[in-house]
């Protein structure tokens, strides 16, 4: 009996000693994973950026394009939090050249105008902000709200009036820079200890206000603007690549 009791007291004694090693080992908190990408993918436009209607006087002639960047996070020692940025380029193109060269033709009341496009609707975006990390083993959630930087450019064009007097309208290219900002999400997928693939979507905002230049504009006819002060915004598809330390 007595050994009996001194085998209980033994594992009892041994069983606390292990339930209270187990209590001081405390889970490891890793936090998110700093990275940087290289990311592209399709830029939607909207709202009057987004118009391609000659007789309004707020169309930005914009139309679906793409972007192309680098985007990373550097995250803060065993914390979901981090702080990064997204520095890309966005190139929109130019919506209803054909339509804006029939608007002049009917306001000149000639029998045919030409429009040429010099420059295009795009901006280049320099953003900072804060991230937070979502782990799930190899994938992982990043979401971010950032600002900083957007310079953008409005393209100018030149019109000649076929049959016309003082045939040849000039709008000259603009660049203006605004606050530029950016909500959204990357969703990453590890396919080993440091390069993965990630899909994401963001949403970009910035209203620039640009002066805009005409020439040989003497008679006070057809479209013509001196100021365009309307809001670039639209979502961001992105697919990348990226490296995680």
């Amino acid at each position: 009996m007595k050994k009996i009791i001194y085998g209980f007291s033994i594992l009892s004694l041994l069983s606390i000693s292990i339930l209270s090693d187990a209590q001081d080992k405390k889970p490891t908190k890793t936090g998110g994973k700093s990275f940087i990408a290289v990311t592209g993918g399709l830029s939607t436009v909207g709202g009057n950026y987004g118009k391609g209607d000659y007789y309004n006087s707020q169309s930005g002639f914009a139309k679906t394009g793409f972007n192309l960047g680098i985007t990373g996070a550097c995250f803060f020692k065993n914390s979901n939090w981090g702080i990064g940025g997204h520095f890309f380029y966005t190139h929109y193109g130019f919506n209803n050249s054909q339509g804006m060269a029939e608007g002049y033709k009917e306001d000149f009341d000639i029998d045919s105008s030409t429009v040429y496009i010099k420059g295009q609707n795009q901006n280049l975006n320099f953003l900072i902000g804060p991230y937070y990390n979502f782990s799930f083993g190899k994938l992982s959630l990043d979401i971010h709200a950032l600002a900083g930087l957007t310079h953008a450019t409005l393209p100018g064009n030149e019109v000649y009036l076929e049959d016309g007097i003082g045939n040849q309208l000039i709008q000259k290219k603009s660049t203006a820079s605004a606050l530029g900002l950016e909500g959204g999400f990357n969703l990453k997928y590890a396919i080993t200890q440091h390069f993965g693939v990630l899909i994401g979507a963001n949403y970009n905002y910035a209203k620039p206000n640009f002066n805009v230049v005409n020439e040989n504009r003497n008679v006070n006819a057809g479209r013509k603007i001196d100021k365009y002060n309307e809001a670039i915004a639209g979502i961001q598809g992105n697919i990348g690549v990226f490296y995680s330390l």
